[in-house]
């Protein structure tokens, strides 16, 4: 029995393990089997092929999700340039103190004053005033502030340009010149140059500084034009009630009276004046006429 025993259990154990071996034989295909072609690879191939799986998992990635947008800080500034246009309606006899307030207002803000002008009232025209100015933005609304207690405001007018490419094409040109003149000044210190390429160098040394000297001043007038807000104010007297009612071409008329009686005696001057040439000649030709006729007639007769 135990030698019976034995022999079955040896039996059982084969049977166990033909079964364990088909079992693997069934399951190895699906793991196993590129494992003979990887390892024909060499190291570096091997890792290409790595490279390029992570590289097709990343581009799936940046296909599925949107790119982040471009930051703000990466854009290009914009330079603009601003331009205020006022006309301030004050009484006549007020009008100068408008205008002095205004100026000494400008100065207080650290303003740059254009110009400024300012006509005094004659028998024939009212006063009148203007002032060119460029403000820091900071004190814009400081300083229109203060000009509307001077006057009433009767027109604001407000425009602006974008002088972005023209700043950005500046700045371009002066890197590129600078770099030239740099270079330029590099190439004279070869002592082993010859004297006409020394002189060559020279004048295109020349040409380029006074090019980029050109390009500096354009780009102040720029800096000055979109870093500061230009402002133009035209001062104008208000109209009596007798200039803007119904007796005003009366008013006007009488005003005008004296003005018109001396233009109509200048006139009359200048037609004698003019005349007394062709009278000191017309005269005696015409008594030189008379005695001919004279003469002939009695001939006649």
């Amino acid at each position: 029995m135990k030698i019976f025993g034995l022999i079955l259990f040896a039996m059982m154990l084969l049977l166990v393990s033909a079964c364990g071996k088909q079992g693997s034989q069934h399951n190895a295909p699906a793991v196993v089997a590129p494992m003979p072609e990887m390892a024909r690879m060499s190291a570096p191939q091997a890792k290409l092929m790595a490279d390029n799986v992570g590289g097709a998992e990343e581009s799936l990635t940046e296909i599925s999700e949107p790119k982040s947008a471009t930051p703000v800080n990466a854009q290009t500034r914009k330079y603009i340039a601003l331009r205020h246009h006022l006309q301030i309606e004050t009484p006549a006899e007020r009008m100068q103190a408008a205008f002095d307030a205004a100026v000494k207002h400008c100065e207080a803000l650290n303003c740059q004053l254009l110009s400024a002008n300012y006509n005094r009232e004659t028998p024939y025209s009212p006063p009148s005033a203007s002032l060119s100015l460029r403000v820091p933005p900071r004190n814009v609304e400081i300083f229109l502030s203060g000009l509307a207690k001077s006057g009433e405001i009767m027109q604001h007018g407000r425009d602006s340009e974008d002088k972005t490419n023209q700043v950005v094409d500046t700045d371009a040109r002066i890197k590129n010149l600078t770099e030239l003149r740099d270079r330029l000044r590099l190439m004279l210190t070869d002592k082993s140059a010859k004297f006409k390429d020394i002189i060559d160098v020279e004048r295109e040394l020349a040409n380029t500084q006074s090019e980029l000297d050109g390009m500096m001043s354009m780009r102040k007038i720029l800096s000055q034009e979109t870093d500061l807000v230009a402002v133009n104010i035209d001062f104008t007297a208000a109209q009596g009630i007798t200039e803007q009612g119904f007796f005003a071409p009366v008013a006007r008329a009488i005003k005008d009276a004296g003005r018109v009686m001396m233009e109509s005696f200048g006139a009359v001057i200048t037609f004698v004046m003019s005349a007394i040439p062709w009278l000191l000649i017309g005269i005696p030709v015409l008594w030189l006429a008379r005695r001919c006729w004279t003469k002939i007639k009695t001939k006649l007769m």
